[in-house]
Formats: C-alpha cells, sequence, structure tokens
C-alpha cells in the first residue's frame, strides 16, 4: 500500500517510515515543517494529492506537553488545527484513503489506581497538550464519520527509544548519567522518579501503526470501534529506568531531587491495557524494557 506520513521527520516518523518500507510498502513522505506548515490547506491538499495513498498516518504535532504548555495558540494551531487540515484534504483529494490520527494517552484521566486503562476509561486531558489531542482525535473521528472515511486513532502511551530527543524524561535520563560519568560524579538531579510510567518501545509503536494502517486499508476495523490504546502494559518506576541506565553505563549514581523539575500536575500512576489493538491485529510488545534502555544509552555514548 501506499503510505504518506506527516511528521515523517521527526523521531517517530523516522521509525515508521524504515517499519513500513520493511513490510514492503511504499512510504510517501510528507515535508519537514520547515518545507511545508502542516496547518497549510492548500498546501496540504496538493501533496496529498500528488501522493495518492491508500492510507495516511497523521503523526506530525507539537509532541512536548512542556512546549505546548509555553504556547497554547500555537499548540491548538498545529495539534487541532493541523489535523483537520488532514481530514479535508484527504476528503477533497483521496476519500478513498484510510487515515490514522496519532493520538496521547494524556486524554484519560489518571486516578492514582494502578488499574490498566482502556479505550473506554473516563477522559480527563492533561494540561493544554492533553486537550488539544482529545479536541483533534474527536474531530477527526466526527469528520471522518460524517464524510464515509475509513479512520481511526492510536491513544499512544509513553515510548521511547534511539533518536529521541532529550528533552523527554527517558533520553535526558540516560544523557544525564553518561554526563555523571564523563565528569567523575555519581549524583544526578531529578523531579519525581517515583511515578510509575508505561514506558514501551518505538520499534513496538510503529509496527503497532503499521498494523492499523493494514486493518483500516483492508476494512478490518468495525463495530463502531475507532480508538486502540498502544501500550506495553507494563509499570516501571522512572528510578528504576534511572538506575537500570546506570547499570548498562557501569556508573552507579545517587539522585537528587531537584524541586524545579517537579511537575505538579505529574499523575503517580500510567499504565496502558492494549487488548484492543491485539485483538484486531495481534500486536503486543516484543522489545523488552532493558533492550530499549541499552539501545538509547549506546545511541548517546
Amino acid at each position: 500500500m501506499r503510505v504518506f506520513v506527516t511528521g515523517a521527520t521527526g523521531f517517530v516518523g523516522g521509525w515508521l517510515q524504515r517499519e513500513l518500507a520493511a513490510a514492503g510498502h511504499e512510504v510517501i513522505a510528507a515535508p519537514g515543517p520547515e518545507a511545508l506548515d502542516i496547518a497549510d490547506r492548500p498546501g496540504i491538499r496538493r501533496a496529498v494529492r500528488a501522493a495518492h495513498p491508500d492510507a495516511v498516518v497523521h503523526l506530525a504535532a507539537m509532541a512536548f506537553a512542556p512546549d505546548a504548555a509555553a504556547d497554547a495558540a500555537e499548540a491548538i494551531r498545529v495539534n487541532v488545527g493541523g489535523t483537520l487540515t488532514i481530514v479535508e484534504a484527504c476528503r477533497m483529494e483521496s476519500p478513498q484513503a484510510a487515515l490514522l490520527i496519532v493520538g496521547s494517552a494524556d486524554v484519560y484521566e489518571t486516578s492514582g489506581s494502578d488499574a490498566r486503562l482502556t479505550e473506554a476509561s473516563p477522559l480527563h486531558p492533561r494540561g493544554v497538550y492533553g486537550l488539544t489531542k482529545l479536541a483533534a482525535e474527536a474531530l477527526a473521528i466526527a469528520s471522518a464519520d460524517e464524510h464515509g472515511l475509513e479512520a481511526a486513532v492510536a491513544r499512544s502511551f509513553n515510548h521511547t527509544g534511539p533518536g529521541q530527543r532529550p528533552v523527554f524524561a527517558v533520553p535526558a535520563f540516560a544523557r544525564r548519567v553518561l554526563e555523571a560519568r564523563a565528569a567523575g560524579v555519581h549524583e544526578i538531579r531529578a523531579g519525581n522518579v517515583d511515578v510509575v510510567r508505561d514506558i514501551g518501545d518505538v520499534r513496538d509503536v510503529v509496527r503497532a501503526y503499521r498494523l492499523l494502517a493494514e486493518a483500516l486499508v483492508e476494512g478490518r476495523v468495525r463495530g463502531g470501534r475507532r480508538v486502540f490504546n498502544v501500550a506495553s502494559g507494563r509499570a516501571v518506576t522512572m528510578r528504576a529506568v534511572i538506575d537500570r541506565l546506570a547499570a548498562f553505563a557501569d556508573w552507579p549514581v545517587t539522585i537528587v531531587r531537584d524541586p524545579e523539575l517537579v511537575r505538579a500536575d505529574d499523575p503517580p500512576v500510567i499504565r496502558g491495557d492494549f487488548s484492543a489493538l491485539h485483538a484486531l491485529t495481534g500486536w503486543e510488545p516484543r522489545v523488552d524494557l532493558d533492550r530499549t534502555l541499552a539501545d538509547l544509552l549506546g545511541s548517546l555514548g
């Protein structure tokens, strides 16, 4: 199948291109934001028309929550406006194309329970980022339903791997461990490291996106279900993540709590359930966390 990928120049986009190509699909990468703004209606329409895709995977977004909080107007323009631009372009230029919108687990209510979040769990988006992602997925599904497009949403939980920007937690911890080793010190600064997170590998995540896109094109997304969690189902503290990174670096560290790095709205537990995705596609995580962390550390070293 021919797959048009927005956000193709980003961290996940690069991995998705490799995953699709390895499965024998033809990838048409949307130009990066310096060449084509995701909310540029005429430009996106031209790009979709030229691609004539069987499927569109929409990754392009302001993906870092603090960036969205710092510039809410831009987050709304990119995350909500950009998604509507993609839906409109598909409707007008390539209505046969299946559309996969990549969303976020930040749309869920997190009560502190260690129960796995399912697609039926209550919604209570966190911050500007969560609000924009919920608005984007809701508007996309509503528009797709109105115009008869094949569409689904992948609600992704935390994921990491080689190539992720160090503004995100896990690569930031990895870099601090390596910097501590290089400086010959054994202390690193961090925020609340006792929160529990569901952390997947980017290679597993893009495989899920590929399988969902294939299911959409093949007409297997049926029965009213349009939203699918992409989660590892594993729960791990950030403290344990740092300890494993330090072990792989062969450099023990002591964590010093830095109040400036503590997020006041950090939920104590976030853990997902991928049963719906598994039932549709057979997907389950293949890359264990140790391999993810070792590969990430190696990519920075």
